[in-house]
């Protein structure tokens, strides 16, 4: 994948780690996923003992930049989450 396709793919948030805010609680087992992720893999994870939930937008905006040393450039992406933008020189 290049940048803007990684900032747009769909993405897991997982309950594993405790949370850094709030309540500091962790829900082991479950994960968010984005509703376009196929049925095949939504089965094995379930086969695996997940417990799934899902929603259009998993995360908050998403931003990256890489840095391609090798060609001398760098290329940004952002998600389509909100008004966001990358800035690298």
């Amino acid at each position: 994948m290049n940048v803007q396709q990684a900032v747009e793919a769909a993405n897991v948030t997982s309950y594993q780690m405790r949370n850094s805010f709030s309540n500091h609680y962790s829900i082991p087992g479950r994960l968010l996923l984005n509703e376009s992720v196929p049925e095949s893999v939504r089965g094995e994870l379930r086969g695996m003992g997940y417990d799934l939930t899902f929603r259009r937008l998993t995360s908050g905006p998403l931003n990256a930049i890489h840095f391609d040393w090798e060609h001398g450039s760098f290329w940004g992406g952002s998600s389509n989450y909100g008004e966001d933008y990358g800035i690298a020189w």
